[in-house]
């Protein structure tokens, strides 16, 4: 096992101790992807030290992957989002902004930090407006919500009223608020534990309303299985390759319990 620096808080500390550097952006960008709505859930890390576990020092490296999120420093994300920028394939940066959207709304929700960081990252990775929005909705089965102008102070009043009413108010389009689609940072940091895989959840993952059929569960599973499978990532390498695994078996999960209470 590669041992790394006691002191590496930094990813160009870390980039400077290993040869895996791809593995090690991914893990990064994947952190950073789960941490920018203001918590880490368990799911989440115990995705993420899945994740970990296919790069060279493992659950050693993960505490300070994810301090580099957390302090969220500019030249961390600038170092990680440049080298794949620059050294990631075309058709790994199409697999690299599945994963991205796979990590952010793995629970059915997407809050406006987690829209604009993958608006961000859509752009490191020379993705179109159009061309991300078609990818996001061939992976959650949803159109890429459009998120308002967070520099208006309209936008945070109408925001805050939102949150007292217990409904979002970012106007994210048809059943949003029925469907969590635009939970906000505050309720994701009140619920940091995993969420339970529950009807309720597993539609929403499928991107599917109450009353779904079983021929529309069937779709949504084959579709999303498709793109979930952890098969299609391994040229990124074993970082997200466990991430896409994981993924995988929570889309199995939401499938068998819809199946078994059709």
């Amino acid at each position: 096992m590669q041992n790394f620096p006691a002191d590496a808080t930094s990813l160009r500390a870390l980039f400077r101790t290993t040869e895996h550097r791809l593995n090690l952006c991914v893990l990064a960008l994947l952190t950073w992807v789960a941490s920018c709505d203001g918590t880490l859930a368990e799911d989440e890390l115990a995705l993420l030290r899945s994740a970990a576990a296919g790069v060279v020092g493992g659950e050693a490296v993960l505490p300070a992957v994810i301090d580099v999120a957390r302090l969220g420093r500019a030249d961390d994300i600038e170092l990680a989002c440049r080298y794949l920028r620059n050294n990631a394939t075309r058709e790994q940066k199409a697999l690299l902004a599945q994963l991205f959207v796979s990590m952010a709304a793995q629970d059915g929700h997407l809050t406006v930090a987690e829209n604009h960081v993958l608006r961000f990252l859509a752009d490191v990775l020379g993705l179109s407006a159009r061309q991300f929005a078609r990818l996001f909705e061939e992976v959650t089965h949803r159109p890429f919500p459009e998120v308002g102008d967070v520099s208006s102070v309209d936008w945070w009043r109408a925001r805050q009223a939102g949150e007292q009413a217990h409904a979002p108010a970012d106007g994210w389009g048809p059943g949003a608020a029925s469907q969590g689609w635009g939970r906000t940072a505050r309720a994701a940091a009140q619920t940091p534990q995993k969420e339970a895989m529950t009807r309720e959840v597993a539609l929403r993952m499928f991107g599917l309303d109450q009353g779904a059929s079983g021929e529309q569960v069937h779709s949504a599973y084959r579709r999303l299985a498709k793109a979930r499978h952890p098969d299609r990532f391994v040229t990124l390498g074993p970082a997200a390759q466990s991430t896409a695994a994981v993924a995988f078996r929570r889309v199995q999960e939401a499938y068998e319990l819809l199946s078994a209470s059709g």
